[in-house]
């Protein structure tokens, strides 16, 4: 089996698990001032954070179930995908010192080959995606790393054009722990995801959304928050 195969099965996979997804968000009740277009269509094609959660929904998937290929899969998504580093505090909080970026798509593929033991085949395949690597490319997602104690919130402030979708993920790199919620200026929860969370929405207009960032464990956590 080739990765020109697999990706697309894959990403075919990520709108199913992105549907999935979007439970999170709440429509209990009518709030006809929120700031989002609860109508606006999705697309067929994944967007570039669905893609980045679809990796780590695939990378867990591959831990789960002991499968390097899945590892492997997740690895070349997240390549193909780019994404760019900023350093973005939360709001008001002590975050301790900037976090050095990990090479998630390297480990990714040491993972696939140590689970492998020894499998040629495996080897071989991680071995094409390292080779096929774009160093240093920059794609459509915004990375920003956070470490956070236990039982803490982190909040951000963040603006989102109107009528434009917006993608905001987060994920636990050594945790499960954690929770993402965002709400626009008014205070309404337009969603809420757990580890690996990904929210999805399109501002009804331009104007400001607080994305918090959970760690409903009881120790430090780190973690990556993901947007377009």
């Amino acid at each position: 089996m080739t990765l020109r195969l697999l990706v697309p099965l894959a990403l075919v996979a990520g709108v199913s698990l992105a549907a999935v997804a979007q439970a999170q968000t709440d429509t209990s009740a009518e709030k006809p001032k929120e700031n989002v277009t609860r109508s606006a269509a999705k697309g067929a094609t994944p967007l570039p954070v669905e893609q980045l959660n679809l990796s780590e929904r695939l990378a867990q998937h591959g831990r789960a179930t002991k499968d390097p290929l899945s590892l492997i899969v997740a690895a070349q998504i997240r390549q193909q995908v780019g994404v760019r580093v900023i350093d973005r505090r939360p709001d008001g909080v002590d975050a301790g010192p900037s976090l050095p970026a990990p090479d998630v798509v390297a480990g990714l593929l040491d993972e696939a080959r140590t689970m492998a033991k020894g499998d040629q085949t495996i080897v071989a395949l991680a071995d094409d995606v390292k080779a096929s690597a774009t160093k240093g490319r920059v794609g459509g997602g915004v990375i920003s790393l956070g470490q956070i104690t236990g039982r803490t919130v982190h909040s951000r402030t963040m603006n989102f054009r109107a009528r434009e979708t917006a993608e905001v993920a987060a994920v636990g790199t050594d945790t499960d722990a954690i929770m993402l919620e965002v709400f626009d200026e008014g205070g309404h929860l337009i969603c809420r995801d757990t580890d690996p969370a990904y929210c999805r929405f399109t501002p009804a207009w331009t104007g400001g959304f607080t994305v918090k960032v959970h760690n409903n464990g009881s120790s430090l956590a780190h973690y990556r928050l993901e947007t377009n």
